[in-house]
């Protein structure tokens, strides 16, 4: 949860995602997927893991049925079928949680995912959020760490066919290869600017990063924190000033200006 220092306003780096499904009028009820329903005695089963396993009280996680997936620490996510997997393969033991520290957990993402990642804003991300995205991503490759991302952008690819006045030219959108995705919605009801998913069970990065656009009004240097702190969540870092996780070798036990800090600097 990132919320800003600054006295005018507060500001968290976390939303919750709300999806609006448009049906068509002739569907029919046996074209509708069904959302599927987990056992609540697995559900509470599967929060306790999720808090166990990011630093989170049981009541604070939530779970979106409809994205399948459940909102730990506000702005860290994980997919319902990773936390399934991840119940039976892993044995919780309880890490050091002596003070604030730079530190990760279970969610890790592996040496050989993150040596290229790829990064792809859809075409709803506003130019001001992509060129925040372009310096988060830049903060990350001067690390000296064997973390690269890029960002990768589409194309367009023009078939003709036909010939003379019948030629009709047809331009189509080629999306690129990536594995974070970056996108956004809109909701003026919660404090939750962005958030972001842990890597997976299989050692792969977190694919996606959410943006809430109401907070497009934040200072540049403020999205730019923000987006920087999401990416650090999908390789696995949780919060500097949390109380939980495995102490990061070689790094302070307290850091004011960590950029997984949960409250937003400038």
């Amino acid at each position: 949860m990132l919320k800003t220092k600054s006295p005018g306003f507060k500001t968290f780096a976390c939303f919750t995602l709300f999806t609006l499904t448009i049906l068509a009028q002739s569907c029919k009820k046996s074209d509708l997927k069904q959302e599927e329903t987990v056992p609540q005695e697995e559900l509470q089963q599967l929060k306790s893991f999720v808090a166990t396993t990011t630093g989170s009280t049981v009541a604070s996680v939530e779970y979106n049925p409809a994205k399948k997936y459940f909102i730990a620490g506000k702005d860290i996510l994980v997919g319902l079928s990773d936390a399934r997997t991840r119940l039976k393969n892993t044995e919780i033991s309880t890490p050091s949680a002596n003070g604030s520290n730079q530190r990760v957990y279970i969610y890790t993402a592996t040496q050989n995912n993150v040596a290229n990642i790829a990064i792809y804003a859809d075409n709803t991300v506003p130019s001001d959020w992509i060129t925040a995205l372009d310096q988060a991503i830049a903060n990350w490759n001067s690390t000296n760490s064997h973390v690269v991302m890029k960002r990768v952008t589409a194309t367009t690819k023009t078939t003709t066919t036909g010939k003379g006045k019948k030629k009709t030219t047809t331009t189509t959108t080629v999306l690129p290869s990536y594995n974070i995705l970056v996108n956004t919605l809109y909701n003026s009801s919660t404090s939750m600017v962005a958030e972001a998913f842990l890597p997976y069970s299989n050692g792969t990065v977190g694919n996606e990063v959410h943006i809430n656009t109401y907070y497009s009004y934040l200072n540049s240097s403020y999205k730019t924190f923000a987006l920087t702190h999401e990416l650090g969540h999908s390789i696995g870092f949780t919060h500097t000033d949390g109380t939980y996780g495995n102490l990061v070798p070689n790094t302070p036990e307290t850091d004011p200006n960590s950029v997984m800090n949960s409250f937003v600097l400038p």
